[in-house]
């Protein structure tokens, strides 16, 4: 009967994970519903005390349960109970997941090896869907690139965390790579083709946070494999390649070059204070403006979760009034939305938690996980990633994916 029951949970946890992977893609509510059930399934095991004894003694996973502890607690503050409510609710995963994945009885590397698969299947299908809607209106999405505006993806239309998926993807291939679990040719060339397209895609796409995580997490560390690989000849003419990557999108690619043309007038408008919530970037700076004064003035204990926006728009209708509210968004930087939401406490635990894996042994033998949680950190630069359903998902999860592959015994 125990047989079958772990058996049965198990079963259970794919069919869980299919559901948050199809969830992302393309319905929300069916990637909450996965989340609700993979807790459930972890919450219901009948290895409660192993489970609560593995918990306790990782540091990292009651790390990563207690960024939802200050938020949390700041809606004793929140005057707007229904918008911290609101927030909560997408945090809620990183209170529970930590202790439901903190391992999961017959989890083996073969498995973790399908599920790495499935995610890139998943995003693969995604990429391939909106480079057709691309080529189904060229000339459309042509001239929208003028104005920030980018080809349709997946994901609620979420093209900055879609392009964070496709990294995690590459990242995942790399993994299989050393782990040396994918046999036969047809599925060794295929993976390696899937990944070169990846690499177009994330161009033509033109999202600044897919091409950050391709130039300065991915190609480092596929140079970095094969050099180790004793694949040196390999690996100088792939960097002599990737130098002139580039410059060969920017003569193919319209989408790629209008992108650039339009960071560079961006960069221009806000060297020059010309700030109107008009660009993507001055905006962003605009964001991390009002949060720090936020921050400043209630730096202790924070607005509470549910009163940032009401906060920073007091500062925007004095230094930035001709910013419509619909461009008005949490501070762009995790670091302001945590202080200006719960103090400095907040920020701090928040800083230990995303540092800590860089001194933790299984995680500093593991380079691909390292460079997954440094890819976060780069953008939690200038996101709150941790503030939405997409963004929580991809850091949790995927944060609790490479602490199982640091198991000792997998």
């Amino acid at each position: 009967m125990n047989t079958s029951r772990a058996t049965i949970q198990l079963y259970l946890f794919f069919f869980c994970i299919f559901l948050l992977f199809a969830g992302f893609l393309f319905s929300r509510a069916v990637l909450s519903i996965g989340i609700f059930l993979i807790i459930a399934n972890g919450f219901l095991q009948s290895d409660w005390k192993e489970r609560r004894a593995v918990f306790i003694s990782d540091k990292y996973l009651v790390g990563i349960t207690c960024l939802f502890l200050f938020p949390f607690l700041s809606g004793l503050w929140s005057e707007n109970k229904s918008e911290w409510l609101s927030v909560m609710q997408d945090k809620l995963p990183l209170l529970l997941l930590p202790f439901a994945l903190a391992f999961q009885k017959g989890v083996t590397k073969k498995h973790l090896t399908s599920i790495a698969l499935l995610w890139i299947v998943f995003i693969f299908i995604g990429s391939v869907w909106s480079a057709v809607q691309y080529l189904l209106q060229w000339k459309l999405y042509n001239q929208l690139y003028h104005s920030s505006k980018v080809i349709p993806t997946l994901a609620s239309n979420d093209h900055i965390r879609f392009s964070m998926a496709v990294i995690i993807a590459i990242l995942l291939w790399l993994k299989l790579k050393e782990w040396k679990t994918i046999h036969g040719p047809t599925m060794y060339w295929l993976l390696n083709t899937i990944m070169i397209w990846f690499v177009f895609y994330l161009h033509l796409l033109g999202a600044k946070t897919g091409l950050l995580g391709l130039y300065a997490i991915v190609v480092p560390l596929i140079l970095y494999q094969l050099f180790t690989a004793g694949k040196k000849t390999i690996a100088v003419l792939g960097l002599l390649f990737v130098l002139s990557l580039p410059v060969i999108a920017y003569n193919l690619l319209p989408t790629f070059k209008t992108r650039i043309g339009y960071i560079l007038y961006d960069a221009g408008n806000w060297r020059t204070g010309n700030l109107n919530g008009s660009f993507s970037d001055g905006n962003r700076i605009l964001t991390m403006q009002s949060g720090w004064y936020v921050f400043q003035k209630n730096w202790l204990a924070g607005v509470g979760y549910g009163d940032i926006k009401t906060e920073t728009n007091k500062w925007y209708n004095v230094h930035a009034p001709s910013v419509p509210l619909s461009e008005r968004f949490l501070p762009l930087n995790q670091w302001l939305t945590s202080g200006s939401g719960s103090g400095i406490l907040a920020v701090l635990l928040f800083t230990l938690v995303v540092l800590l894996p860089f001194s933790l042994k299984q995680w500093k033998k593991n380079k691909q996980a390292i460079a997954f949680i440094t890819f976060m950190n780069l953008v939690f630069l200038y996101e709150c990633t941790i503030d939405d359903q997409f963004g929580v998902f991809l850091f949790t999860f995927f944060t609790l994916y490479w602490h199982l592959t640091n198991r000792p015994r997998l």
